[in-house]
């Protein structure tokens, strides 16, 4: 029985993006979007792209099923053996999807060259290979480094904000792509410069609900709001609403009119235990249409 949530983010890297959106699986290849469905008796993977282009690939995978288990952070074996990680299904399905109807030996032959991945068993036996965090270091690529954002914030060094600006490709669905640029930026944020980890958490489990950009501004009252985390942490700060709204001006350079605002819990990592002590906790998701690119801003301190 399929126990995946509607809608969720699987695997993200490179130019992939599998995820399932309102009970179906999709694989996006650089903003291509393919959905993915199964004959459950064979099984038999087809692949529908977005002219209407077919493919099958027999003997091979239901991709709800590889879902469920690539999230829970296992791997899974084609009838041939080779065991697969989100990476490989996502490369053999987009190889596949061109060609037809072909088979799973056929589809595999896009590894043809490289050394297979080790069995589970020969995991187990050399204790060699750990699983995969689903908050492992984010895809090359899909942070932004290098913006001249990141210098002004650097001048504001007194706050209890965090940000990360982010890329990534569309899904289409709005939670789903905010979802996403929350897990490249926990694979940015919680990391450090040596990239060891620093903070644990699952992206996957955050509940999140669209709120009106006005609000992303608002004043500061007693309830945690992104301006109460940048103008009062619990240390206390001399900066003022202008020292505010200067960051928010090289943040959303193109202007403020073209935002959706995610706001998020902060039951699902570590990073916010801090915060739930008393001062308050932020996680907040921010796509610029303008810029087309995400803001993700958290917060979460203690004296």
């Amino acid at each position: 029985m399929n126990r995946l949530p509607d809608s969720i983010v699987i695997y993200t890297g490179g130019p992939y993006v599998f995820c399932v959106r309102d009970g179906l699986p999709f694989l996006s290849v650089s903003g291509r979007e393919y959905a993915l469905t199964c004959h459950p008796y064979e099984p038999c993977l087809y692949i529908t792209g977005p002219d209407g282009e077919r493919a099958a690939v027999h003997n091979s995978f239901d991709p709800l099923v590889v879902a469920e288990v690539f999230l829970e952070g296992r791997t899974t074996r084609s009838i041939t053996g080779r065991e697969y990680g989100p990476e490989d299904f996502c490369r053999m399905t987009e190889y596949a999807c061109s060609r037809g109807d072909i088979t799973i030996d056929e589809a595999e032959k896009v590894f043809e060259g490289e050394k297979a991945p080790d069995t589970a068993e020969q995991k187990e036996e050399t204790d060699s290979v750990e699983e995969t965090p689903r908050d492992a270091p984010a895809p090359e690529g899909q942070v932004i480094t290098g913006d001249p954002f990141y210098s002004v914030a650097a001048e504001y060094p007194d706050t209890a904000v965090e940000y990360c600006l982010v890329a990534i490709p569309h899904t289409g669905n709005d939670e789903t792509d905010h979802r996403m640029a929350l897990f490249a930026a926990a694979g940015k944020l919680f990391f450090d410069e040596v990239g060891e980890r620093v903070w644990t958490g699952s992206p996957e489990k955050a509940a999140g609900n669209p709120i009106v950009p006005e609000a992303l501004f608002a004043p500061v009252t007693e309830a945690m709001s992104y301006r109460k985390a940048f103008l009062c942490p619990p240390w206390g700060s001399v900066y003022e609403d202008m020292d505010f709204d200067r960051v928010n001006a090289a943040l959303f350079p193109a202007g403020s009119d073209r935002l959706t605002v995610y706001e998020w819990t902060c039951d699902w990592s570590d990073y916010f235990d801090d915060g739930r002590e008393w001062w308050g906790t932020l996680c907040l998701t921010v796509y610029d249409a303008r810029m087309d690119r995400f803001a993700v801003i958290l917060a979460s301190a203690t004296d």
